[in-house]
């Protein structure tokens, strides 16, 4: 009998937190495809301008090619992911376990975030990292409630007021961008582009 809704006043303190960052991330991972949370997760994206990474388990709930997505987090991740979970100060993790494939040493990950974690398993939540809002629900009702919450409480996003953080984040992406040389053999990246070209 698991708990689907989160508590409210939990989500409340977690929209009050979400208002208050300066260096936010969303990171995500198998709960939200395990929940149907897409278009939820797509929709507080939006609303909040948050930049936003995912788990191996996570691919696909969120669009890559969103300008908003840095790529895979954690040991075979990419770079903009890993710095931004290091300089982020708060980070809102849904549907995530926090394996060690993410987190490295747990004691030096997002060391500089508060962490709101949503997540339906109440076992999973401070397993691994310390979290300052747990949220014990479904990651859908949850995040469709956040949404609600985010909207009552008017406009959230407003790049210029993070501008110092997003321009950090393009400079982070030029530094190591997505790139390869296609020389004498396939490589495959290229066969991957290719397939979804087509």
């Amino acid at each position: 009998n698991p708990v689907e809704k989160g508590h409210p006043g939990q989500i409340r303190r977690a929209v009050e937190q979400m208002l208050a960052a300066e260096r936010p991330v969303i990171y995500t991972g198998g709960g939200v495809i395990l929940s149907d949370a897409s278009e939820e997760l797509r929709e507080f994206v939006k609303t909040t301008g948050f930049p936003i990474t995912s788990t191996l388990m996570g691919l696909g709930a969120y669009p890559g090619t969103d300008e908003g997505f840095l790529g895979m987090l954690g040991m075979h991740g990419t770079y903009r992911a890993n710095m931004v979970t290091g300089a982020c100060d708060l980070m809102v993790a849904v549907g995530v376990r926090f394996d060690d494939r993410v987190t490295g040493r747990t004691d030096a990950f997002a060391s500089q975030a508060e962490v709101v974690h949503i997540d339906i398993d109440p076992t999973s939540i401070r397993k691994n990292v310390p979290v300052s809002t747990p949220v014990v629900g479904d990651c859908r009702i949850t995040v469709k409630e956040l949404n609600r919450m985010l909207a009552e409480a008017g406009p959230i996003y407003d790049p210029s007021s993070r501008r110092k953080w997003l321009d950090q984040i393009e400079d982070w992406k030029s530094t190591r961008p997505l790139a390869y040389e296609q020389r004498d053999s396939i490589k495959p990246q290229f066969v991957i582009e290719q397939l979804y070209e087509l």
